[in-house]
């Protein structure tokens, strides 16, 4: 099986690689900030203040990646809504899943993510963010925060990072890079998959990989 990326172009993999990892630059410091603040202005604010770390310690984390993970692990992982994603990833399979299916592909789904995306944290540590404008007057429960990567050399790269508001505040559900959507993307791959094999060794084979990538850290 593939893990989602195989099939698509060097290019395209370093865009959602870099995409994906700047959606978990700017959305640190957890659900409170998010519950208290408008949604861009939490992705500006928290851009900065994780920008500024990556390049105050980027000579440690280059030698160490683990530290990458943690960080991860411990301040990003809470602002992104993982079962709501894995419900539209799956589609279909999702209704036809088992409560206990549906956590196992969620907490494989979400190591998938950190380890394909947490060391292009780094990578794109110095490249300048900025968040646009939103629409005034906006008090639904779900919003979209548009922003733009600009490069040292090249087009800047469009990223939209799709939020809803629960009890908890403001979650990610969805990120956009230029126009490519990451839970339509993997949505694809996975449907082939579960066609063929079905949801449990789809299940199996993530939690193979993610033990593997561990083991090699």
């Amino acid at each position: 099986m593939v893990d989602g990326m195989r099939e698509w172009s060097d290019s395209m993999k370093r865009t959602l690689a870099f995409g994906l990892g700047l959606l978990l630059l700017v959305l640190v410091n957890g659900a409170l900030w998010a519950a208290v603040k408008p949604p861009r202005d939490v992705v500006e604010d928290t851009s900065t203040r994780m920008l500024s770390a990556l390049r105050q310690n980027y000579a440690a984390l280059k030698q160490d990646s683990s530290q990458i993970y943690k960080l991860v692990d411990q301040i990003v992982l809470p602002n992104f809504d993982f079962e709501l994603m894995s419900r539209w990833v799956l589609g279909r399979a999702w209704q036809q899943a088992t409560p206990e299916q549906r956590r196992r592909f969620a907490d494989e789904f979400r190591t998938l993510l950190v380890r394909t995306y947490a060391k292009a944290l780094l990578e794109y540590a110095n490249e300048e963010v900025r968040v646009l404008p939103q629409p005034a007057g906006d008090d639904s429960d779900e919003t979209t925060v548009k922003s733009e990567v600009r490069l040292k050399v090249g087009q800047p790269i469009q990223i939209n990072y799709s939020m809803h508001r629960n009890p908890e505040g403001w979650k990610v559900y969805d990120v956009t890079v230029d126009g490519v959507s990451l839970v339509t993307n993997y949505r694809g791959t996975f449907a082939s998959q579960i066609r063929a094999n079905g949801l449990d060794a789809v299940i199996a084979d993530l939690r193979q990989r993610n033990s593997a990538a561990r083991e090699q850290r």
